[in-house]
C-alpha cells in the first residue's frame, strides 16, 4: 500500500497489531534470555545483549497496562464488568506462585523440602508483577471512571513510583517484612529470598503502558463521523518520536540522578536501573522498538504459513509456564544435569546457541498445536481434563526415585534434606553440618562410580588423586 493512502487511512482500528508484535517478539526473545542466562559460561554475555535481554520484562509489563486500557473502558465511556478480569487475573497468580512451589511432586513436598524452597514460595516475579500492578490500576481506573483523567493519574503514578524506588531500595528498607509483601517494595535479598520485580519501580511500566492505551484509544479507536482521529501510520510514528525523546532524555540524566552526594559511587551505581531516568530509557527502547515493528507489519505483505510471532503472543502465558518448567523443572533438575552434564554456565556459544533454538522451537510448536486445539472448545476442555488428570498421577508418584537416588549417592546432592545425615551414616561418609557433600573429590568419585558424565576440573582431580 501506498506511503500516503496508509498516512491517511482514518479507519478505526480494529486490532492493536504493533502490541501483539512486541508482545509476540517479547516471548520469543525471553526464552532465550533464560537459555543464555542458564547455560553460557559466565562472563561471555556481551554488555549490548544483557542490555536488550533486560528490557524482555519492561516490554511485557508495558503491554500488560496498555491492554487494560483499552480493554476495560467500553467505547461510550463506560467501564467493562470486573469479574471476568478477575477470574483471568486470579488464574495468572496462580501461576506464578506454582512456579514457585518447592515441585509438583509429593516427594518434593516432603522429603525433597528445605525451608528454603519453601521461602522461595512468596518472590515475587513478573507475573506477580504484572496482576498487583494491573489491580492497582483497575482499582485506580474504577475509581476515577474517566479515561483521559484516569490516564493522567496512571501518569502522576507511573512518575511518583519510579522517583521513590531509589530511596526504597536502601539496604536495611522493609527487611524482616512479611515475605508475602516484602518483595514488593524492593528486590534487596531477605533471608535469601530476592524479589526479581517488586513494584517499585516496575508499576511505573504497567502505569505508562495504560498511559499509552487510552491515547490509541483516543487517536485510533474512537470515532468521529465514521473516522478516527489519526492513522496506524501515524500513530507508529508518535510512538517511535516518544520513544527515542525518552531514549534521550533518559539517556542524558542517567549519570547525573543520584550523583548528590548523599549516596557512594557504588550506592549510586547499584541504584541506577531503579531511577526515573532508567526507567525512561527503558520505556523509550520499547515504545520505539513497537513502532518499528508495527511499520514492519503495516508495510509488508502477510506470509504463507501460520503467524509464529502471532501464536507466541496469543499464548504468551502458555509459553512462559512452559519453557520455564521445561528448563528449571526438566533440564536443570539434579538427576539430569549430574547425568548429561548440562550444568550451570556449563556451554559456550555454539551449545548454548542450539539449545536456544531447540528450545524456541519447541515452544513456537506447542503455542502453534494449542491454537489448533483452542479452535474447537469441547477439545479443548477434553484435553485440559486430561491434562489435570496426568498431574495428580504425576503428583503422587513423581519424584521418588530422586529420593532414592540421593539415599544411595548423598554426595550428589545440592540441597540440604532432612534424610541426607542419615544416608551419609548409612554409607560411612563423614558427617557435614548440612548433610551436603563439601569435598570436590568425594563427589567426583561419587559421579564416577556413577558413570555421570564429569566436568574437565574433576577429571583432573581424580587423575591427579589416583583416580
Amino acid at each position: 500500500m501506498p506511503l500516503k493512502t496508509l498516512w491517511n487511512d482514518l479507519a478505526p482500528s480494529k486490532r492493536c497489531d504493533w502490541i501483539d508484535q512486541l508482545r509476540g517478539w517479547a516471548g520469543i526473545v525471553m526464552i532465550e534470555v533464560h537459555c543464555v542466562n542458564v547455560w553460557l559460561h559466565q562472563g561471555l554475555i556481551p554488555d549490548w545483549l544483557n542490555y536488550l535481554n533486560g528490557l524482555v520484562a519492561p516490554g511485557f509489563i508495558l503491554c500488560a497496562g496498555y491492554s487494560l486500557a483499552l480493554s476495560t473502558f467500553k467505547l461510550d465511556g463506560s467501564l467493562r464488568p470486573f469479574g471476568p478480569t478477575a477470574k483471568r487475573l486470579g488464574f495468572i497468580l496462580l501461576c506464578a506462585y506454582l512456579l514457585h512451589f518447592p515441585g509438583m511432586t509429593l516427594a518434593a513436598w516432603t522429603l525433597l523440602s528445605t525451608p528454603q524452597k519453601f521461602r522461595e514460595i512468596f518472590k515475587i516475579d513478573v507475573l506477580q508483577c504484572i496482576v498487583y500492578s494491573l489491580l492497582i490500576l483497575h482499582a485506580l481506573a474504577r475509581l476515577i471512571r474517566r479515561p483521559l483523567v484516569y490516564a493522567g493519574a496512571a501518569m502522576l503514578t507511573g512518575l511518583a513510583v519510579a522517583w521513590v524506588a531509589p530511596q526504597l531500595w536502601k539496604p536495611g528498607v522493609a527487611e524482616g517484612w512479611w515475605l508475602p509483601f516484602r518483595g514488593i517494595i524492593n528486590g534487596n535479598t531477605d533471608r535469601g529470598v530476592t524479589a526479581l520485580f517488586p513494584l517499585f519501580p516496575w508499576l511505573s511500566f504497567a502505569a505508562f503502558g495504560s498511559v499509552l492505551g487510552v491515547l490509541y484509544r483516543q487517536q485510533r479507536v474512537l470515532t468521529l463521523g465514521g473516522k478516527v482521529r489519526w492513522s496506524e501510520a501515524r500513530w507508529l510514528t508518535f510512538l517511535t518520536v516518544l520513544g527515542t525523546l525518552l531514549i534521550l532524555w533518559g539517556t542524558w540524566q542517567a549519570p547525573l540522578w543520584l550523583w548528590d552526594g548523599s549516596l557512594t559511587p557504588a550506592e549510586a551505581l547499584r541504584l541506577h536501573n531503579e531511577t526515573l531516568p532508567s526507567v525512561a530509557q527503558r520505556i523509550g527502547v520499547v515504545c520505539a522498538a513497537g513502532g518499528l515493528l508495527g511499520w514492519i507489519d503495516l508495510w509488508r505483505d502477510p506470509w504463507p504459513g501460520p503467524n509464529l510471532v502471532d501464536a507466541v503472543n496469543r499464548e504468551s502465558l502458555l509459553v512462559y509456564m512452559f519453557h520455564l518448567n521445561f528448563i528449571f523443572g526438566a533440564l536443570l533438575a539434579e538427576p539430569v544435569r549430574t547425568s548429561v552434564g548440562w550444568e550451570w554456565y556449563s556451554m559456550g556459544w555454539t551449545g548454548t546457541l542450539t539449545m536456544t533454538a531447540a528450545i524456541i522451537a519447541l515452544n513456537l510448536a506447542i503455542a502453534l498445536a494449542w491454537q489448533r486445539v483452542r479452535e474447537n472448545g469441547g477439545q479443548v476442555w477434553r484435553v485440559q481434563k486430561r491434562g489435570l488428570v496426568a498431574l495428580g498421577i504425576w503428583f503422587l508418584v513423581g519424584g521418588w526415585w530422586f529420593v532414592r537416588k540421593f539415599e544411595m549417592s548423598p554426595e550428589l546432592a545440592r540441597e540440604p534434606y532432612a534424610f541426607l545425615p542419615a544416608a551419609r551414616a548409612r554409607k560411612g561418609l563423614p558427617p557435614t553440618p548440612d548433610g551436603l557433600s563439601h569435598d570436590p573429590l568425594e563427589i567426583a568419585r561419587e559421579k564416577a562410580r556413577r558413570k555421570f558424565k564429569l566436568s574437565l576440573e574433576e577429571r583432573r582431580l581424580l587423575d591427579s588423586n589416583g583416580g
